[in-house]
């Protein structure tokens, strides 16, 4: 399976975005486009997702949270991929703990806009806190791909408030680059960092599933959810890597080895798991 090079991580660390290509295969790919494509017409017609999924500026669907939460048979299998606990563990550390997940996808002829803005509880701390955003689809400027402002992740508070609402009133920004994607792809971008897209208006669907985490240290240092909501994150992915090494894609060549950080429980097959695993605030 693909790693995540060193070159790939300080281009990060620099600009607060990089692109690494190709790293989920065909097979994959497919499940993921046929039950996340399951998904969007179930919120378009009123069915149970649509409760969890919200509306952008335009008041279009675009958003569906919790995504394990909502059934399917790909996003458990899809956080436990190997390149996504490889890169945690070195760019995070080995308590990292996945914290999050959505689909996020722009309908045809009518897909929301996102403005310009830093991700929720973006701390002030040097952390690496980043989403990583998986692509089934082309994301290009010609179906309304997210553009990043390189660097912005390093700017001060004011500074990024002030040139986001810059850029609400007019979307180019100075420095904004597009972050192009290949299905298969994988974009890692810093909460800090600026980033955004327009309303997309071609016959094209792009979808993207974006997974938010942090570390078990990060969390008792700034009290973001309850330690009891970080279990319940650890055992969904010790669930999640089960998962995925019993049903395994006809591709997959290896299984990522995880050890839940000292103190946190241990999954055993067989027990349930809580796939909402909301985050209770400390």
């Amino acid at each position: 399976m693909r790693k995540i090079t060193n070159e790939e991580i300080a281009f990060f660390d620099e600009n607060g975005y990089v692109i690494c290509r190709n790293v989920l295969h065909s097979d994959e790919l497919e499940n993921f486009r046929a039950e996340s494509r399951r998904l969007i017409d179930e919120i378009l017609a009123d069915g149970p997702a649509a409760a969890r999924c919200n509306r952008g500026p335009e008041r279009v669907p675009y958003y569906l949270t919790h995504l394990h939460a909502n059934p399917n048979q790909f996003s458990v299998r899809l956080l436990a991929h190997p390149f996504i606990g490889d890169l945690l563990t070195r760019m995070v550390g080995p308590d990292f703990i996945p914290c999050f997940e959505s689909l996020v996808f722009k309908l045809p002829g009518n897909g929301s806009s996102v403005p310009w803005h830093r991700d929720g509880n973006a701390n002030t701390g040097p952390e690496r806190i980043f989403n990583i955003d998986v692509y089934p689809d082309h994301s290009t400027v010609a179906n309304s791909c997210v553009w990043v402002v390189p660097g912005s992740h390093l700017w001060e508070f004011d500074r990024a408030m002030e040139m986001a609402q810059r850029g609400r009133e007019n979307f180019d920004l100075p420095g904004a680059v597009p972050a192009e994607m290949s299905p298969g792809d994988v974009l890692l971008h810093h909460v800090k960092v600026l980033h955004g897209s327009t309303q997309n208006h071609s016959n094209e669907l792009r979808r993207v599933v974006y997974f938010d985490n942090r570390s078990v240290s990060w969390n008792e240092k700034y009290h973001w959810w309850k330690p009891e909501a970080v279990a319940k994150r650890s055992l969904l992915y010790q669930r999640a890597l089960h998962e995925r090494r019993t049903n395994p894609y006809p591709t997959d060549d290896e299984t990522f080895p995880y050890a839940p950080p000292p103190g946190l429980p241990v999954w055993q097959p067989g027990e349930e798991i809580d796939l909402y695993c909301e985050r209770t605030p400390w």
